[in-house]
C-alpha cells in the first residue's frame, strides 16, 4: 500500500507541475530590445551626433530674431519704425569619404513684418475707414518663408543655393550697402593652403533663365594671428561689368580692432553698392552702384561681453555718371554688441547718411536695436 500511495502521489505531482508548466507559457514576455543611444559626434566640433545607424553627424542650429529699426529725415518718405521677426534653422550633415568630407547644409528662413502700402491708409498713416473696433489700425502683416541655403559638398567642391560669396563686409553696420541682395545659384571650388592661405572660384547664377552665361566670382585671401585680408573679383556677365573688393581686418592689440573696405566698380552691376539699401524708400534703380567706395571701422572690446565700434563708408559717382543719380554720399555712425547671456545678443546701430545731389543735400538718421537668440 506505501509504494501504492507513493506512486499514485508522484503521478500526481507530475500532473501539477505539467499543468502549472502550461499555464506559465500561456503568457509570453519578449526580451526588451538592445537600444542604440545617440552618439556625440566630436570629429565637426561642438554640436553633432551620429545619426542613429548611419555614420553621418548631424547637427541641428539656428536663431530668433526681433529688430526694431527706424529710419527719420528729408530723404524718401518711409520715415518711421521698421520691424521684422526672423527665425532660421539649419541642418548640418557631415560624413567622410575617400574623396574627403561629404556635407550637405539647409537653411530655412521665415520672416514677418508690417505690410507696406495698404490701400486701407493714406500716405500719412491715416484711416480711409476709420478705427477698428480694438481701437487701432489694422495693417497688414509682410511674411515668407523660404529656403534660404541648400549645399551639397564633397572635399573643396560645393554647389546649391546660397548667399553670394561677396556677401561679405566689416563687422560693424557702417558698411551699408556692399552686398548683394538675394541667393544666387553656384558652383564653387574652396582651396585651403599652409600659413592661413585661402581661395575660392564660383559661378554664380543671379538671373532667371536670361542667357547661358553665369557670373565669375573669385577670392584669394589669408588668415593669421593679426587679422585678415581677402580680395574679390567678381565679373556680371549680363551687364558685362566687374568689380573688384578689397577687406582688411585687424586686431591691433587684445581688444582694440580695425577694418578696412574698398571696392571699385567698371559699372552698374549685380555686385554694385546702393547706399540706400536701408535708408529710404527712393524709388532709384535697386542696385545703384558707385564708381569707388570706402567704408572703416575702429572698436573696442570692453569686456568678453560688451564691444563697441566707430565707422563710415563713402560713395563716389552714384549711379555712375547718370545725371539723376549723379551724387555723392555718406554714411557715419556707430555698432554697440553686448551678450546679455549665453546665446542672447543685443545690438544697437546709429548711423547718419548724407547724399549730395545737383538739386540739393539731402541726409536721414536711422538705424536699429535687435534681439537674437541662437541655438
Amino acid at each position: 500500500m506505501k509504494i501504492k500511495s507513493l506512486l499514485i502521489g508522484s503521478a500526481a505531482a507530475t500532473v501539477a507541475a505539467t499543468g502549472a508548466a502550461q499555464a506559465a507559457d500561456a503568457i509570453f514576455v519578449p526580451e526588451p530590445e538592445p537600444m542604440e543611444y545617440v552618439r556625440v559626434c566630436d570629429v565637426y566640433g561642438a554640436g553633432f551626433f551620429y545619426i542613429p545607424g548611419t555614420e553621418t553627424c548631424l547637427r541641428i542650429s539656428g536663431m530668433v530674431r526681433y529688430q526694431i529699426g527706424f529710419s527719420d529725415g528729408d530723404l524718401g518718405d518711409n520715415d518711421g519704425w521698421r520691424k521684422y521677426a526672423r527665425a532660421e534653422v539649419n541642418f548640418d550633415a557631415r560624413s567622410e569619404t575617400e574623396y574627403g568630407t561629404l556635407g550637405a547644409y539647409i537653411r530655412f528662413r521665415g520672416q514677418s513684418s508690417p505690410g507696406a502700402g495698404d490701400p486701407r491708409f493714406t500716405a500719412d498713416g491715416d484711416s480711409l475707414f476709420g478705427l477698428n473696433e480694438g481701437g487701432a489700425y489694422s495693417r497688414s502683416m509682410n511674411s515668407f518663408a523660404r529656403l534660404q541655403h541648400a549645399i551639397i559638398s564633397l572635399g573643396g567642391l560645393s554647389m546649391g543655393v546660397k548667399d553670394s560669396i561677396w556677401d561679405t563686409g566689416l563687422s560693424g553696420e557702417q558698411d551699408v550697402g556692399f552686398f548683394p541682395y538675394d541667393r544666387v545659384h553656384f558652383m564653387q571650388y574652396d582651396f585651403a593652403g599652409a600659413n592661413g592661405f585661402n581661395a575660392s572660384i564660383v559661378l554664380e547664377e543671379a538671373d532667371d533663365d536670361y542667357d547661358y552665361t553665369p557670373n565669375v566670382v573669385g577670392k584669394v585671401g589669408v588668415t593669421q594671428g593679426w587679422g585678415s585680408f581677402d580680395l574679390y573679383g567678381a565679373y556680371d556677365a549680363t551687364a558685362e561689368e566687374f568689380a573688384v573688393k578689397g577687406i582688411l581686418q585687424a586686431n591691433l592689440t587684445e581688444r582694440l580692432f580695425a577694418g578696412l573696405m574698398g571696392q571699385y566698380e567698371s559699372g552698374i552691376s549685380y555686385y554694385s553698392v546702393n547706399p540706400f539699401d536701408g535708408i529710404a524708400s527712393t524709388g532709384l534703380p535697386f542696385h545703384l552702384g558707385a564708381e569707388w567706395s570706402a567704408a572703416a571701422e575702429i572698436g573696442y572690446h570692453f569686456t568678453p561681453k560688451l564691444s563697441a565700434s566707430l565707422g563710415g563708408s563713402y560713395y563716389s559717382e552714384l549711379g555712375h555718371g547718370i545725371a539723376a543719380t549723379d551724387v555723392d554720399a555718406y554714411n557715419i555712425g556707430t555698432t554697440i554688441d553686448y551678450e546679455i547671456v549665453q546665446d542672447f545678443n543685443a545690438k544697437l546701430s546709429v548711423n547718419y547718411a548724407s547724399f549730395d545731389t545737383p538739386t540739393g543735400d539731402f541726409d536721414q538718421w536711422h538705424g536699429f536695436l535687435r534681439f537674437q537668440r541662437n541655438f
